[in-house]
């Protein structure tokens, strides 16, 4: 995503070429399946759970680093169910496996819930960890507060850091594809990874050496804050219960919750405040594209596909609009919106939903969107006014 309003920034790549229609779930067998990799012409080996068995022989893996492989037939050499049950890696595990990708130069970072492989400095890397503890921390609160059971993340979330933008962007270019380069930071919904490179570094001079520091600097670029918020919300909603990954959740959806918690929050040590705080550059964002060129039709084309996120030119409204429709549902249709999250974790992997099915899924939780874009846009209308 660049760095708040650019290409989607969930990465998600899926190609299973089976009808979806007969997917079958598996249980939590240990396997090892070997097929061979599309992008290096090379066999490999993935030591796993099988999610998804397509009808065509089809598989989604996800491998012990929570990583997502998608199988098709003509990849798939062989497959062999193992002793023992599935668990994914532990912190020390994980960390392993992040450094042994990427080299000498990165060192482990580990906090309660995460396992950060980092070339950015010591300094840098734990505060960032202790910003994604303080975020988990308030996100779930938020949410079981708000009535919507959520749980902690079942094994260490992983992220890397950088040292440098240019480092990153090489990284980023390579994992996601270019349109990441110039993103402050992205989430990967296939490798379930954040990717960060060190924000003090681009300020000029050298790493900061104290949270002080970091905060200090940080705080003449808030948006770059707010992307690493944005995306640290994805990976904790993704592990928590309340999406699941490769299912079909609106994108307006997705990127609304986490456009809920971006406001940064860089003062407070006791935990995260900002949760629900007024957006004002989204809000302002909002004004100017109900001003100039919002349709009445707006809200529908929004909650129905994800072309206005796909198009340059409508990117950046499409996610001021789901930022204020979030707020708005939550705000005042809060119990109909925890249902709504509720009945959204539960849909299957790989299932593709069509544009009826979206829109009576959301009239079935809110109503009429005609009646609806009325109460909303007095709602936002007057937020922000004093």
């Amino acid at each position: 995503m660049s760095t708040r309003s650019g290409p989607l920034s969930l990465i998600a790549v899926v190609m299973i070429g089976a009808a979806h229609a007969n997917l079958a779930q598996s249980a939590d067998e240990l396997v090892r399946v070997t097929l061979t990799d599309k992008a290096t012409e090379e066999d490999r080996s993935i030591e796993g759970r099988i999610l998804v068995e397509a009808a065509d022989g089809g598989l989604l893996v996800e491998d012990r680093s929570r990583e997502l492989w998608t199988v098709t037939p003509d990849q798939l050499l062989s497959r062999e169910t193992l002793a023992g049950e599935f668990q994914p890696f532990d912190g020390e595990e994980l960390g392993r496996h992040l450094l042994a990708q990427h080299g000498d130069e990165f060192t482990l970072v580990e906090t309660e819930h995460y396992a950060i492989c980092t070339s950015a400095g010591a300094a840098y890397s734990e505060w960032v960890g202790k910003l994604f503890e303080r975020l988990q921390r308030a996100f779930l609160d938020t949410w079981q507060r708000a009535g919507l059971e959520l749980h902690e993340p079942q094994a260490p979330l992983p992220a890397i850091v950088f040292r440098t933008k240019q480092e990153y962007a090489e990284f980023a270019a390579r994992d996601a594809g270019p349109q990441l380069a110039d993103a402050a930071g992205y989430y990967s919904i296939r490798t379930n990874r954040i990717v960060l490179y060190d924000l003090t570094s681009e300020a000029g001079g050298a790493s900061s050496r104290s949270a002080n520091e970091i905060e200090r600097r940080l705080r003449a670029s808030p948006e770059n804050v707010a992307t690493i918020v944005h995306e640290a919300t994805h990976q904790i909603a993704f592990n928590c219960g309340m999406h699941t990954r490769y299912a079909d959740n609106p994108m307006w959806l997705l990127e609304g919750i986490a456009m809920y918690c971006e406001t940064p929050d860089l003062r407070s040590g006791s935990g995260w405040k900002a949760i629900g705080k007024l957006n004002l550059p989204r809000l302002n964002r909002f004004r100017r594209f109900s001003e100039a060129s919002r349709r009445d039709d707006s809200l529908l084309s929004l909650i129905v596909n994800e072309d206005r996120f796909r198009d340059p030119e409508s990117v950046a409204d499409a996610y001021a609009e789901s930022w204020a429709l979030t707020y708005f549902l939550i705000r005042n249709r809060r119990e109909e919106m925890v249902a709504y999250l509720k009945a959204l974790s539960s849909k299957p992997r790989l299932r593709w939903d069509s544009a009826e099915d979206r829109r009576q899924e959301f009239v079935d939780a809110f109503g009429n969107v005609s009646d609806l874009e009325e109460d909303f846009v007095r709602f936002i209308r007057r937020q922000g006014r004093r």
